[in-house]
């Protein structure tokens, strides 16, 4: 079987649609496209040398640095946005995506999202006078905006593979760990994909009018909540994962692909809004009269700010300390709300900013 050949890093920056950038471990540029110049007005021999941190805005830095630790201990950061200094004096908002290589090195991918950032920053205009915004986001915006979000898991994963192509091509042995480390990567990028795709389509059949069928059997909801922690535990090893069930087993009649997605959409984000790591516990338990099945899951991250709580199940909507430093398009925790709610449950959430979150879904036991 014929091996692909890795792709040299001439050839990768200038096949990209983005702008590359490559720094060394101590945040400086050493290597840029000529795309990356090109729009921000810079020679690149204003860059080439010069720490990444100075260009980037102020209100931006702090999450900007957080990132670097991250990479720094061999994490990639599929996530991070800001804004970066023109040479004019102006900043574009800019979503990065970055992959620490063996050698120390930073490879990073940004796309101009300044657009869909006004455009978001208009949106949210009528709510912070008070007024409710339209639930209905122009067709255009959530593609850019899904195209976006899509773009970072690709990139993590193109980037692993690469990564491990041109060790084979140098015929440098695989460490295990690392190989292990870069699969598990793939493997969370994986999970995120596949959750925003069928987000996708549920939301793509509501716009055309057609109902969100169910398919409702007999589902040990204790199993299957400990599949999918299991399913995280391997691909998110930075934090630890806990599950407290009282019962042994726990049956209720629904699509159990579906309750697994909403509780694949909680883990996924408990570990995005924890990026210093911590204990994700999960519970399984039924209410006192044994009527509902209860699973709640809890971080110890960023919380969510009490403004933002009576909306955080809106559809399109995003907490106020998340926007700009942690991607997403606010579609995840209102297909939650919709899919239990269509099995007659019930989702909610309590939290305090800094002091992390705990959702809880109730779904009915037995028949319908």
């Amino acid at each position: 079987m014929a091996h692909a050949e890795p792709v040299a890093p001439d050839q990768f920056f200038s096949l990209s649609l983005d702008v590359f950038s490559e720094a060394g471990s101590d945040g400086c540029f050493q290597r840029l496209d000529p795309a990356f110049t090109r729009a921000f007005g810079y020679a690149e021999a204003d860059l080439l040398g010069a720490p990444f941190i100075p260009f980037v805005h102020l209100e931006d830095r702090a999450a900007t640095r957080a990132e670097l630790e991250k990479l720094s201990r061999g994490e990639p950061s599929p996530g991070l946005e800001n804004r970066f200094r023109r040479r004019d004096g102006t900043y574009r908002w800019l979503a990065w995506t970055a992959v620490p290589t063996p050698e120390g090195l930073v490879h990073a991918a940004a796309r101009d999202i300044t657009a869909r950032r006004l455009a978001k920053e208009r949106a949210d205009a009528p709510v912070a006078l008070g007024i409710a915004a339209p639930a209905v986001v122009p067709t255009g915006d959530f593609l850019v905006a899904v195209s976006h979000d899509l773009q970072q898991p690709l990139a993590l994963i193109k980037g692993q593979v690469q990564l491990i192509q041109r060790q084979i091509a140098r015929g440098q042995e695989l460490e295990a760990a690392r190989l292990e480390q870069g699969l598990g990567f793939v493997n969370a990028a994986v999970i995120r994909m596949r959750g925003m795709l069928q987000e996708m389509l549920d939301n793509a059949l509501e716009q055309a009018g057609q109902p969100l069928g169910l398919l409702l059997c007999p589902t040990d909801l204790v199993a299957l909540t400990r599949d999918t922690v299991s399913e995280h535990r391997l691909a998110f090893d930075v934090h630890q994962f806990v599950v407290d069930a009282e019962p042994t087993d726990l049956w209720a009649l629904v699509d159990g692909p579906r309750i697994q997605r909403v509780l694949e959409n909680l883990l996924s984000n408990a570990v995005k809004y924890s990026p210093a790591g911590g204990v994700i516990r999960v519970t399984v338990n039924s209410t006192a009269d044994n009527t509902c099945a209860v699973i709640a899951v809890h971080d110890s991250g960023l919380g969510i700010p009490a403004a933002d709580l009576p909306h955080i199940f809106d559809r399109f909507y995003r907490g106020a300390n998340v926007v700009g430093c942690i991607a997403g398009n606010g579609l995840g925790l209102a297909g939650a709300r919709q899919m239990v709610e269509l099995h007659s449950g019930a989702i909610g959430v309590q939290s305090e900013e800094g002091r992390g979150s705990t959702f809880t879904m109730r779904l009915p036991i037995g028949s319908r």
